[in-house]
């Protein structure tokens, strides 16, 4: 092959590799907030937030938005003491559509405390999809009574 043609088929590859790397994954870190001193069932949701979450929204409004490849990872903290701890041990879909089709498997189990999803595909027409975070919370090395849960929404955007 002649060095010209290699040069131009050089440059007309180049842009499809830039954009190509642009689309890459992204790693979105999901924080939920606990009181865990005071959290308790049902009320749920007066005791745990999401980082960066507006107060005005609430945490069933609340909506992650991804795209397709990206790696969605949730963790838990304590907003009463560095010695809590928050466990988050499943994502959940609910719904009959669509949790199967944007992670694989309608529930995502944890792994040392966090769950981590990675989103195949887009929600039909960026519709928000409906998922259960459970978690537990550990207060003193002590694990309060059952699960807690709460169910924010994602819609996952873009191709």
């Amino acid at each position: 092959m002649k060095p010209i043609v290699a040069f131009r088929i050089f440059f007309f590859l180049l842009p499809v590799f830039l954009l190509t790397n642009l689309r890459a994954q992204t790693e979105r870190v999901i924080t939920l907030e606990v009181n865990t001193a005071d959290i308790e069932n049902p009320n749920v949701n007066d005791f745990c937030h999401f980082l960066g979450q507006d107060p005005e929204v609430s945490n069933e409004d609340y909506t992650i938005e991804a795209s397709i490849g990206d790696v969605i990872i949730w963790r838990g903290v304590s907003t009463s003491s560095p010695d809590d701890r928050v466990e988050i041990r499943a994502i959940n879909h609910q719904g009959n559509r669509g949790g199967r089709d944007i992670f694989g498997s309608n529930r995502l189990g944890g792994q040392n405390g966090e769950v981590r999803g990675t989103i195949l595909n887009r929600t039909e027409d960026g519709t928000d999809y409906k998922y259960k975070i459970q978690f537990r919370v550990y207060v003193d090395g002590r694990r309060k009574s059952g699960t807690f849960n709460i169910d924010p929404k994602i819609r996952v955007v873009g191709q």
